[in-house]
């Protein structure tokens, strides 16, 4: 069963959440703390699934407390639930904490934001790989996009749009950039799926407290034996991202789909980034196992971990509340036939603009595309599109080269 801590300093609030959620009382096992620190001491005795929790409390803060959780429990999905009022804080648990809900919260958010982190947390069973995606705080950036934003957020004639651009080109910014301005906490009632959207709609204000003072980004220490490039992952990210919202229009998919597209092209790669955020030395023990042995880094993953970074970012990008079909397009874009849905969407924009940016400058020859799916695409009938989705490579790279 799955065990669920609220945590709030104001009774009556707890009450409404127990009566909210009291048809759930056979499926959720729930506790309430008053606390920050009642709730820890009440975590030290039993295991937990997930931690909902207020930030403004007397005493240890919500903050503080998603904190020591993080660090105490890492496998446990962490949610703030808070009101408006309480922008300072909640802004500084952005490190902390996967999902935000706000204040006041109807019934039928809160069932449906716990029960999908239920349902993620059911389905990516192993503890260790849980704690792996969990424990994330910040992603790394490209250092020299890192420094540069620094730089520009500390310039006062600096302009939002200076900022964005620089966001956009970074996969760990994008990604964080992208689960904030999509948060309930932020109120936005549309999708934002372009990071210039989001810098445009959370303002210099917001991303200098974000960037400076919660310092939500982080800076990527390069090591001479890596064979890890960042530099080299943002700009595949960028050219699929461009090349699969082509496909998506040429395929005359919806508009929301379409942007859809592009951030899933920009962020079908981040569950890399934890891999080598988080176990460093074995991923490098992963892609020294692709190059000897002549697989697919996808492959040597499997191997290697005993999962895939399709897997790790569907984790996280699901357990930061992105949309479903984003995420959905991330977790199959190397495995298209396997998705229980067979439709022409974002998936198939993100899986076919992966394997031609890979391609590259040869995409545009009639050399077959390695890792696309044509059995897939056979199925969806769209298998003889590939020609015209080659010739939308050139555009999308010079699009890449100029962002």
């Amino acid at each position: 069963m799955t065990r669920i801590i609220f945590v709030d300093d104001e009774p009556r609030v707890l009450d409404g959440i127990r009566r909210l959620l009291y048809s759930l009382r056979n499926e959720w096992q729930m506790s309430f703390a008053t606390s920050g620190a009642e709730a820890l001491e009440i975590m030290a005795n039993a295991p937990f699934d997930m931690i909902v929790t207020d930030v403004r409390m007397p005493g240890m803060d919500g903050t503080e407390l998603l904190s020591r959780v993080r660090d105490l429990y890492p496998g446990v999905a962490r949610i703030v639930l808070s009101g408006q009022s309480d922008r300072h804080l909640t802004l500084k648990s952005a490190v902390c904490a996967h999902q935000y809900l706000s204040k006041p919260c109807d019934a039928e958010s809160l069932k449906v934001t716990i029960a999908r982190a239920v349902a993620l947390k059911s389905t990516f069973t192993d503890p260790s790989l849980q704690a792996l995606v969990s424990g994330a705080g910040t992603l790394p950036s490209i250092p020299a996009l890192y420094l540069e934003l620094m730089n520009k957020l500390e310039d006062p004639d600096a302009s939002a749009q200076d900022v964005a651009n620089i966001i956009a080109k970074d996969p760990a910014m994008t990604a964080k950039i992208l689960q904030l301005s999509n948060s309930a906490f932020f109120g936005l009632r549309r999708r934002i799926s372009d990071p210039r959207d989001a810098v445009g709609y959370l303002g210099m204000d917001t991303l200098k407290a974000l960037a400076l003072s919660v310092k939500v980004f982080s800076q990527f220490h390069v090591t001479s034996t890596s064979r890890f490039s960042i530099d080299d992952l943002g700009k595949h990210t960028i050219l699929t991202g461009f090349l699969a919202r082509k496909i998506a229009t040429a395929e005359k998919l919806s508009k929301q789909e379409v942007e859809d597209s592009f951030m899933a092209g920009l962020l079908h790669d981040i569950g890399k980034l934890v891999l080598v955020t988080a176990a460093a030395q074995k991923y490098e023990e992963a892609m020294k196992f692709a190059e000897t042995n002549h697989v697919s880094e996808h492959e040597a993953e499997q191997k290697i971990f005993g999962t895939t970074h399709s897997e790790i970012g569907t984790y996280l990008l699901w357990l930061w509340g992105l949309p479903d079909i984003v995420v959905e397009a991330v977790a199959y874009h190397h495995t298209p036939c396997a998705c229980p849905a067979q439709r022409i969407g974002p998936l198939t924009a993100v899986h076919a603009a992966n394997a031609l940016a890979y391609e590259g400058d040869e995409a545009a020859t009639d050399k077959p595309v390695s890792g696309l799916d044509l059995e897939y695409l056979d199925r969806l009938g769209v298998s003889d599109r590939v020609p015209a989705w080659r010739a939308l490579i050139e555009q999308a790279t010079r699009e890449q080269r100029a962002a």
